[in-house]
């Protein structure tokens, strides 16, 4: 099965989940369509799309989380990920993280994460992919413009994803995709009130209709790592528990609008925390 992935697209949309809630200003919006559970298109049996960066992000932007210190993975950790597939992982968590402190405005913290993402691409052999200085000059100069960040963030996704096209890297996309999902995730459950139907909770259960392609791109590559093999599975028990929460089974109408029981939310919660520390150790 072959899986058109761009390596950024779940990570942003996720972190939208932590975004300060502000609109574009109305020159710089760019133009979206709201996706539902029909927008995650398998395309043939052979092929299948996941939804746009900007198509996700923009149904999170208005989720108004704030930024809580301490949260994300911290980046002096990055030394004690060694094999290659431990960088693939830390390399989509730390994408994701430098993404919530961008949204949030923590400049000094999304330099910090710059330098850790740039180092990773490095020692897996990708480092043309920040090799443009003109284009990460132009990065940290906008740290604190809300407007222009998102708009270089983004090209910054599209010139990945030309790079990963042009070298055959979708082993890379793949798993660095999964990991800044969940690290996205993580952020949405670790900093929202699970005990009410809310905006918040009603995204998260949204993006969870994702899981399942997810899981179909990840067994493209099981068996090659020991700790993609055991990130795969709690995936998988992840789904399942999922789509056998009875509102789900039953759903009508938008998933957003999803009511789930207080107790089946927090257990969804405390499984994306789980998937999310066995990503990370």
């Amino acid at each position: 099965m072959k899986m058109k992935v761009s390596l950024y697209s779940a990570v942003l949309g996720a972190l939208f989940l932590a975004s300060c809630g502000s609109e574009p200003k109305t020159e710089e919006k760019v133009d979206v369509v709201e996706t539902s559970v029909q927008d995650v298109e398998v395309q043939s049996e052979e092929e299948f799309i996941l939804p746009s960066t900007v198509q996700i992000g923009d149904l999170f932007r208005n989720s108004g989380l704030e930024y809580v210190d301490g949260l994300a993975l911290d980046p002096q950790r990055a030394s004690n990920y060694n094999t290659t597939f431990d960088k693939y992982f830390a390399f989509g968590a730390y994408w994701t993280d430098m993404t919530y402190c961008v949204l949030n405005q923590k400049s000094q913290e999304a330099r910090a994460y710059m330098k850790v993402i740039k180092q990773l691409s490095s020692d897996l052999g990708a480092g043309e992919m920040y090799s443009d200085e003109v284009l990460l000059g132009r990065f940290d100069k906008n740290l604190d413009n809300n407007d222009s960040i998102l708009m270089i963030l983004i090209e910054i996704d599209e010139r990945t994803d030309m790079y990963i096209d042009d070298n055959d890297q979708q082993e890379f996309a793949m798993v660095a995709f999964v990991a800044g999902w969940v690290e996205g995730m993580y952020l949405g459950v670790s900093t929202s009130d699970l005990e009410s139907h809310t905006l918040m909770t009603g995204r998260i259960i949204e993006q969870m209709v994702i899981l399942d392609n997810l899981i179909k791109g990840m067994n493209n590559y099981k068996g090659t790592d020991a700790k993609l093999d055991k990130v795969l599975s709690k995936m998988e028990d992840l789904y399942n528990f999922y789509i056998n929460i009875p509102a789900i089974k039953n759903v009508e109408g938008s998933i957003s609008d999803v009511q789930i029981p207080t107790t089946d939310m927090q257990l969804l919660g405390n499984k994306i925390i789980d998937l999310r520390k066995i990503i990370v150790e």
